[in-house]
């Protein structure tokens, strides 16, 4: 709601499940709450603008508090919160902050959440459940009303000075972020079981700096209207409306930009499909690895743009394996040396292909170094321990795991028992033992459809892929 290449993790927050009758009715609760609490305060803030005498008193031909000033940021408000730029998970930045906070801190804290809330409804769309707008409008109304009354009560308390008009800025802007982060604490864990450490660095630290530099904007455009009136504001705001304007044309190209990356992630996916027809195997295979590998980056506790990633290189990586000639990747035969460096550079050629890709490199990481071994035996660059990626170390326990319980020209399946003891036994040699160790906890509480990956299949798997931009 907010307006506006090392190998360590950073690792979730550890928290209780969140129970199943919790995560199914607990939001709505909480949501129907500050509805309710966003209505109440509303009409505290209607008796508050009436009743605080120091609070400014709109007018038609008021020169400094006129209502056709109010409709001003009222339209810039609704032009800057149809500019969003999604910048992470559960991140979109807009230059909506401006409008909303001046609105606050110019004509008093009801009219700062009107102008938030003009600017909410005008980005509800048609088939949206008016219950989620709802919860969005009260929650704008009770951030900006808390943090326009914030400021209106330091900035009198203080005096009219700038730097009392700074320091109060500064509070305000500090109280509104800490409100915004409190409402959303409980949906992230009700919904996504995602905890306020977590959360705080998916969904706020990215923000943090366009934040600043909004809050920044804000004062200097009040230290303008405070020394040079109307006109000496309206001609600083002339590059502020610039600045809306160059936000709606990336996010623009950033929707674009989204579509390519799309349109990539199905070339990917056709590529698997294609390689499924030479090698009856492959879909099934890459899908089985990309929910063993989630499943395993959610046990070990990392972040879900980690978890994400993780599962979109578990279904791409044996892409490579697009360039390995039928006679060898079908071969019933054992191969000999030059056959064996042709499989073996699967996962160098994976790594090109998705590399061309806009955005890919990190995955194309991940690709390449999924058949490493923990002692440093493996290929492509014979890394070892913690050289290797952590994500690598995931997909390659995944991937052993899945080939060993699936059956090959060249051999049989094998029981999902001795498969877990093989991984048992490889620990600390070709496996990472806590990654391995974690996926055995996974097994070990799954049924017997999961072990053998029966029910998986990859178009449903592809069908779970985020953006890059969500998960790298």
């Amino acid at each position: 709601m907010d307006r506006s290449e090392s190998t360590s993790v950073p690792v979730r927050s550890a928290l209780p499940a969140v129970p199943r009758v919790l995560k199914e009715s607990g939001w709505k609760i909480y949501a129907g709450f500050v509805i309710f609490a966003g209505v109440v305060f509303t009409v505290a803030l209607v008796y508050l603008q009436v009743a605080w005498l120091e609070l400014p008193r709109l007018s038609i031909l008021a020169p400094n508090y006129s209502v056709l000033g109010l409709l001003f940021f009222v339209g810039v408000g609704v032009f800057a919160s149809r500019s969003r730029i999604h910048i992470g998970a559960n991140t979109d930045v807009s230059a909506a902050f401006l409008a909303d906070f001046l609105s606050a801190a110019l004509f008093g804290p009801l009219m700062g959440g009107l102008v938030a809330a003009a600017g909410i409804l005008s980005e509800h769309e048609k088939g949206r459940p008016w219950s989620r707008t709802a919860f969005t409008l009260a929650a704008v109304v009770l951030i900006t009303g808390v943090a326009g009354m914030v400021f209106w009560w330091l900035h009198l308390s203080w005096g009219g000075g700038g730097l009392a008009l700074a320091a109060a800025g500064v509070i305000a802007g500090a109280a509104y972020q800490l409100l915004n982060f409190v409402l959303l604490v409980p949906i992230a864990w009700l919904r996504g079981g995602v905890g306020p450490g977590a959360f705080f660095h998916e969904g706020f630290r990215p923000f943090l700096p366009f934040h600043a530099f909004f809050l920044a904007l804000s004062l200097g455009l009040l230290f303008s209207f405070q020394d040079k009136g109307v006109l000496g504001f309206g001609l600083a705001f002339l590059p502020v409306l610039g600045l809306i304007y160059a936000f709606r044309t990336f996010a623009r190209q950033r929707e674009q930009a989204r579509s390519l990356e799309r349109f990539s992630f199905q070339i990917a996916a056709s590529m698997i499909t294609a390689l499924d027809l030479k090698d009856n195997y492959t879909a099934q295979h890459s899908a089985a690895v990309a929910q063993y590998s989630f499943d395993t980056a959610q046990e070990l506790g990392l972040l879900p743009k980690q978890c994400n990633l993780a599962h979109l290189a578990g279904l791409l990586h044996d892409l490579g394996k697009i360039s390995v000639p039928d006679g060898i990747l079908n071969s019933r035969e054992c191969l000999d040396h030059e056959e064996w460096d042709v499989v073996r550079g699967h996962a160098t050629a994976g790594q090109k292909i998705v590399s061309n890709m806009t955005e890919f490199e990190e995955l194309g990481r991940v690709i390449l170094h999924h058949h490493e071994r923990y002692d440093g035996t493996g290929y492509p660059k014979g890394l070892s321990g913690e050289e290797i990626p952590l994500l690598s170390r995931i997909v390659a326990v995944a991937d052993s795991y899945s080939a060993m319980v699936s059956a090959r020209p060249y051999r049989s399946m094998r029981d999902s028992a001795d498969a877990m003891e093989e991984l048992r036994r490889g620990r600390g040699g070709q496996f990472d033992p806590v990654v391995a160790g974690a996926f055995l906890d996974v097994l070990a509480r799954s049924s017997i459809e999961y072990r053998t990956a029966d029910q998986v299949d990859f178009q449903v798997q592809f069908q779970k892929v985020r953006f890059l931009a969500d998960i790298a």
